[in-house]
């Protein structure tokens, strides 16, 4: 999976580095105006060099910033960038009068996919789970990679319905995915809990999607074993 940041970079490394060299360039302009009358230079070539040194270096901040808040395997976000996000998404749920879905998924017998195809196989397995999350729901969704083989994904919406056109879309790509003949058969478990239904504490939101995947997860083994 290719990893594209420039289009989704922040900027805030970038304005508070130009922030800082223009206030610094304005301080030298005073002065040498204060001490000799007149800048030394009618085009400010040394001044549009600064600037651009400024640009890049605070674009490498931002780079790494938001690589810091994505899982390296997957691509998808990971937990900083969940707990980071979720007060702002959960204020604009509440101003909108919206709800929001925490979803936490999980691969049933991911250990034994590992023990018995490799941790390689057990990575092309995440990856295409990753890539049919992202197909199925929408670029406003929170979509992260929560730890293992754990996936939780935050979805803002109005109605039932939607939400649950989502898992269902997810579920469908996920079957289709396991009759490829590349692929070994993979299923999931999804738990669900609703803001602000469930609970307003993200913790507990995500203890509550938990508890109920570990029951579906304890229903796929009993049928399964």
């Amino acid at each position: 999976m290719n990893m594209k940041t420039n289009s989704n970079l922040g900027y805030k490394g970038r304005v508070i580095s130009l922030l800082f060299v223009g206030i610094l360039l304005l301080f030298v302009r005073t002065v040498v105006i204060q001490q000799y009358g007149e800048m030394p230079h009618r085009f400010p070539i040394p001044a549009m060099i600064a600037f651009i040194v400024a640009w890049q270096i605070g674009k490498s901040y931002d780079k790494t910033l938001y690589l810091s808040m994505k899982d390296t395997l997957t691509n998808l976000y990971n937990r900083r960038f969940v707990l980071n996000k979720f007060d702002s998404l959960a204020k604009y749920a509440t101003n909108k009068g919206l709800k929001i879905a925490i979803l936490v998924s999980d691969v049933n017998d991911f250990k034994n996919i590992n023990d018995h195809y490799g941790h390689e196989y057990g990575d092309k397995v995440l990856l295409n789970i990753a890539k049919s999350l992202l197909n199925s729901f929408n670029r406003r969704d929170i979509i992260a990679r929560w730890g293992g083989d754990e996936f939780l994904i935050l979805s803002v919406y109005k109605n039932e319905e939607a939400i649950n056109t989502k898992i269902s879309n997810f579920q469908s790509t996920i079957s289709q995915l396991s009759s490829n003949a590349q692929m070994k058969s993979i299923t999931l478990s999804i738990g669900k809990a609703t803001y602000p239904t469930d609970h307003t504490n993200l913790e507990e939101l995500i203890a509550i999607a938990d508890a109920n995947m570990y029951e579906i997860k304890l229903n796929y083994k009993e049928k399964n074993n």
